[in-house]
This record gives C-alpha cells, sequence and structure tokens, in this order.
C-alpha cells in the first residue's frame, strides 16, 4: 500500500509531443477549471432587464474570446433561461484532475446534444512545505490511512511538480475536452486499481468486497493512528 510504493511507482511518465494532445486515458492528469460546490461559496444569480415581448427577464452575458477579457467592444449574448430557470455565477479554480471515464460514444438521439467530456476527480494540494502546511499532520496521516471515503492520498511527485495532496471524490464532475489541458503524467497501473477500488467504495460497495488487502491496510493504519 502507501508505505510500499514510492512516489515514483505512484506516476508514469508519458512522452511529449503533438500525440500527446490528442490522448484522453484514464488516469491521465490534466488542468482545468475545477467548480467550487454550489452553496460552498455564495452563489449570484445573473439579473437582467424584463423583456416585454416575451413577458420574461432576459439574462445577458459577455462574449470573452481568449486575449480578450478586457475588451468592451465585445457582444453579448443572451443565455436562453427559461421562466423557471435561473443562472448563477459559480467560482471556479484551476487545478490538476485525473481522468477517470471514457468518452461519450456518439450521439444517442440526433435531436438532442451530446458533448465530449469526460469525468474527472480534482486534486488538492496539501499545501506544505520545509515550513508550513495547511492541514494538520494527524489530518494527513489519516488521508494517508484512507480513513475518509471521499479522499485519495497522492504522494509529491518533483519530476512533475506535483505536489503531495489528495484526490477529492465528492468534487468529481463533467468537464467538456476542449477545457482539458494535456499533461505528460498518469497514475501507474497500479495506483489507478487501487483509485478505482476507492471511487467503488465512495459509491457504495463493502471495502472488503472489493479489494481484502487494501480493507486490512486501511484497519491496520488506522488502529496504528488510536
Amino acid at each position: 500500500m502507501i508505505e510500499l510504493l514510492s512516489a515514483n511507482e505512484y506516476y508514469t511518465q508519458m512522452q511529449r509531443g503533438p500525440i500527446l494532445n490528442q490522448l484522453f486515458r484514464i488516469g491521465q492528469f490534466f488542468w482545468a477549471p475545477s467548480l467550487f460546490l454550489f452553496g460552498e461559496r455564495q452563489p449570484y444569480l445573473l439579473r437582467s432587464s424584463y423583456n416585454e415581448a416575451r413577458s420574461d427577464y432576459e439574462y445577458r452575458i459577455d462574449s470573452i474570446r481568449q486575449g480578450e477579457f478586457d475588451n468592451p467592444e465585445n457582444p453579448n449574448h443572451t443565455l436562453g433561461i427559461r421562466s423557471d430557470e435561473r443562472a448563477a455565477v459559480v467560482g471556479a479554480k484551476r487545478r490538476p484532475v485525473i481522468l477517470i471515464s471514457k468518452a461519450g460514444t456518439g450521439r444517442a438521439d440526433s435531436t438532442r446534444r451530446q458533448d465530449d467530456c469526460f469525468l474527472v476527480a480534482p486534486v488538492y494540494s496539501l499545501g506544505r512545505d520545509e515550513t508550513r502546511s495547511s492541514y494538520s499532520q494527524a489530518f494527513i496521516e489519516r488521508v494517508k490511512a484512507y480513513e475518509y471515503w471521499h479522499l485519495f492520498y497522492l504522494p509529491a511527485y518533483n519530476r512533475a511538480r506535483i505536489r503531495e495532496g489528495f484526490v477529492r471524490l465528492d468534487r468529481i464532475q463533467a468537464v467538456h475536452k476542449g477545457l482539458l489541458e494535456h499533461t505528460p503524467l498518469m497514475l501507474s497501473d497500479d495506483v489507478q486499481d487501487l483509485l478505482h477500488s476507492w471511487i467503488r467504495v465512495y459509491l457504495g460497495e463493502e471495502l472488503g468486497v472489493v479489494d481484502d488487502t487494501l480493507f486490512v491496510y486501511r484497519e491496520q493504519a488506522i488502529d496504528a493512528l488510536s
């Protein structure tokens, strides 16, 4: 388990080059906007003027293109929000994420839109170095012991500038492939198996049934912290 796997065994380096940007492999790291949980921070509703012709409120946003964030000449567009819907502004942060799903298999119904997207699990840094830490040592040791069902520990990996942290399964989200920024880094096969087992447990399966070795390790590691 954790103490049997070095940081080098946690990760696999992929070959850089034009082919890399065409790959979307389960277990691969990307950079992507990770949404804060709705309600985690105060959400804001967008409001606009009442449209007499539509007998409804009309919501508009600015069109934003790369390199034009401060361009006041950008046109604005309606959001197409219906009377029983609202538009909310929710914060997002650029984070490393791990791809955990395959792509869709195409359009099931040509009358309905299906976008190319993947499920990703965001990675949060423990934020510690030689002088400070964002979390207590007790918490970090319990993450390593798999005490928390929604957290999966990741050691630091200096070769790829990965800081010590954890995957948050309670923040899994769908991200359009166009927003995924490739990196040449993957979880190793063994760690992918561990993560997939932990996801199954988080979704309700019994740990002893999913992975007996992981079950025994967790029991012993938690007992050692008591």
